[in-house]
């Protein structure tokens, strides 16, 4: 059985820092995939995205102490709901795939490429 959507948000518990539009789509994604995914998400990302009310944020390095950060942009949230499902569920895909990040790592290109077209294809078996 999958979780609802208020009951993901109160598991991210203060993780889910942007505008309710990014929050609600988070949720709405996570609600569509089993409990075992949305609680590893829930427990170890972040979703940060602009907020409405502020121009800056600041974290602490304890905040971030081995978790995932998945920045969604202000371009992405003005996009269409499939686009933005989409990119939800494949920045997802890269955190229960074990994905190794590109910008602190060394990757070729043909294992990146890899990487985007599995996080795609796990996107795409939530319908996303």
């Amino acid at each position: 059985m999958k979780k609802d959507v208020s009951e993901i948000y109160h598991e991210f518990n203060g993780k889910l820092v942007g505008t309710k539009r990014m929050k609600l789509a988070v949720c709405e994604v996570l609600s569509e995939m089993p409990k075992n995914i949305t609680s590893k998400i829930t427990k170890t990302c972040w979703f940060m995205s602009s907020l409405e009310d502020a121009w800056a944020f600041t974290f602490t390095g304890d905040d971030l102490k081995s978790q995932h950060l998945i920045f969604l942009s202000d371009d992405l949230l003005l996009q269409n709901k499939k686009q933005i499902y989409h990119s939800i569920a494949h920045e997802i895909g890269h955190v229960i795939l074990g994905h190794r990040n590109s910008v602190l790592e060394r990757q070729s290109k043909k294992e990146i490429r890899k990487q985007e077209k599995e996080a795609d294809l796990f996107a795409r078996e939530f319908g996303f």
